[in-house]
């Protein structure tokens, strides 16, 4: 190898890592600009996060309103059950009442007859 064949490898070698050095450079600058715009208030971005805000608040709405109907049939369901369950225990308890009433008449009869004779 020549010192002539040397200088060229090194001076490709420099090119290729000034060549990457400048494009990292360049991506950095390219992003720095990136986010000085998202930053810095301008018509354009306030307009773009005020709608991506009433988005979020709208789909926020819907879905509370969605938990809310969700929680209302589920109230009403138990409601409706609950009351079936005291109409249920109220005639129950009317039976269990007449039953009562009519062993207690039973009984009485069954007493006087026992004692006439």
């Amino acid at each position: 190898m020549t010192s002539a064949d040397t200088v060229d490898s090194q001076d490709e070698l420099l090119k290729s890592v000034a060549e990457s050095i400048g494009s990292t450079l360049g991506n950095l600058a390219a992003r720095a600009n990136a986010v000085k715009d998202a930053v810095t208030p301008s018509p354009a971005t306030q307009a773009k996060v005020v709608r991506e805000a009433k988005a979020a608040r709208s789909k926020a709405r819907t879905f509370g309103k969605r938990v809310a109907r969700k929680i209302s049939a589920a109230t009403k369901g138990a409601k409706a059950s609950a009351k079936k369950t005291a109409k249920k225990a109220g005639a129950a308890k009317g039976k269990a009442k007449k039953a009562v009433k009519k062993a207690k008449k039973t009984v009485r009869k069954a007493v006087k007859k026992a004692r006439r004779r």
